[in-house]
């Protein structure tokens, strides 16, 4: 398993409406840019979205995910996969759970129900 480190680069979190709704629905996204190589890691960018159905609210992350294999063999893989155009699933569920407590917070702070 390589080593993964996050930065984020930009959040933002805005609330629409204050109206009480009976029903709302919360769509999430995780979008990712081309993995780029650099000095034996690869640097790929994120961008998580959060959009509410009826129109209250959106949550925006963008960050860069640093993937750092342990060996030249693991390099190699990440690399062919990432050509192929297909992002591990590993690697998602780990943006999703760095990002998860920054969107609740950012979601319970704009007073969006969980």
């Amino acid at each position: 398993m390589p080593n993964l480190s996050f930065r984020i680069d930009s959040v933002r979190a805005e609330r629409y409406s204050f109206e009480l709704v009976h029903q709302l629905n919360i769509n999430m996204n995780i979008m990712f840019g081309k993995p780029e190589s650099k000095d034996n890691s690869f640097l790929i960018g994120f961008v998580v979205k959060i959009d509410c159905t009826p129109p209250m609210a959106s949550i925006d992350i963008k960050g860069l995910v640093i993937v750092t294999p342990m060996n030249q063999d693991e390099y190699i893989k990440l690399g062919e996969e990432f050509k192929k155009g297909t992002m591990p699933y590993p690697l998602v569920i780990a943006v999703y759970s760095y990002t998860l407590p920054i969107i609740s917070l950012l979601s319970r702070e704009l007073g969006i129900p969980p």
